[in-house]
């Protein structure tokens, strides 16, 4: 049976020699994995609409309970610019890890397919000469999109403002709910006002206008930390990106 749907390319996994194993973001399938033969082969249009982030109009030959075969793909938006740009790629594939990690495959979701296509557009049409408040800011969107975003906005079970966040509740804590049997003596993070302020806006203002939040280097630092240790509990693991991101941004030791 041939079906038609419009998707954007997650990642590829090389099989064989020459074809791939394409995961596909869709507008009306969730996320889906299809059978491209020999893409590999020749430099042709249909290799170029495999590469990562790719937004393109697909047809797919065979059952949707098996892997489908990628008949065509006529490209949308390439997304060119997002994969030139090392810092814009590298975050993004980050979000791509997180959609992965976190949603099961086969599941129909159109909002999140038109919310992550935003987010790329943004991405590539952003002037700004530093991104990693938008960065940070798509990350937080898309974890909340999800239904995984952490509750950083009073304690999660009374309500009481609070300052220490607990990675294995995934939410902040007053003293009181820390010291119940469940919670006490976990470890957790002591965070402060500027980063509920940037995180709390980050999430209600609309992502267009979120070039007016200007958060500090020191802001941004300790929010991507308690994003990450979030996520490796939601995960169990850390997340490849994270590490990668972390490696590329830690200071070179000083020759003697």
């Amino acid at each position: 049976m041939l079906t038609g749907t419009e998707g954007i390319v997650l990642k590829t996994q090389k099989y064989g020699d020459a074809d791939l194993i394409v995961t596909y973001l869709t507008s009306d399938r969730g996320i889906i994995n299809a059978f491209a033969k020999s893409p590999r082969k020749t430099r042709s249009r249909f290799g170029s609409s495999l590469e990562p982030l790719t937004h393109a109009r697909i047809s797919l030959w065979g059952k949707e309970q098996s892997l489908p075969r990628i008949t065509q793909a006529d490209i949308i938006n390439s997304f060119r610019q997002i994969r030139d740009n090392f810092q814009d790629f590298i975050n993004a594939s980050k979000l791509v890890e997180m959609l992965i990690s976190l949603i099961p495959e086969g599941i129909p979701n159109k909002r999140l397919f038109a919310f992550f296509l935003n987010i790329l557009n943004f991405i590539k049409s952003s002037g700004q000469e530093t991104k990693e408040a938008l960065h940070l800011i798509a990350q937080i969107r898309l974890l909340t999109a999800i239904g995984y975003a952490p509750r950083l906005k009073g304690c999660g079970k009374c309500g009481t403002r609070s300052l220490d966040f607990y990675p294995d509740s995934g939410t902040t804590l007053c003293g009181k709910c820390a010291s119940l049997p469940l919670a006490k003596g976990k470890p957790f993070i002591r965070i402060n006002n500027k980063v509920i302020h940037f995180y709390t806006h980050s999430i209600e203002w609309p992502i267009n206008i979120s070039n007016r939040l200007k958060p500090n280097p020191e802001t941004l630092t300790e929010l991507s930390g308690l994003l990450d240790k979030h996520l490796t509990y939601l995960l169990s693991k850390k997340l490849r990106s994270s590490e990668f991101l972390a490696a590329t941004t830690r200071p070179r030791p000083r020759p003697f």
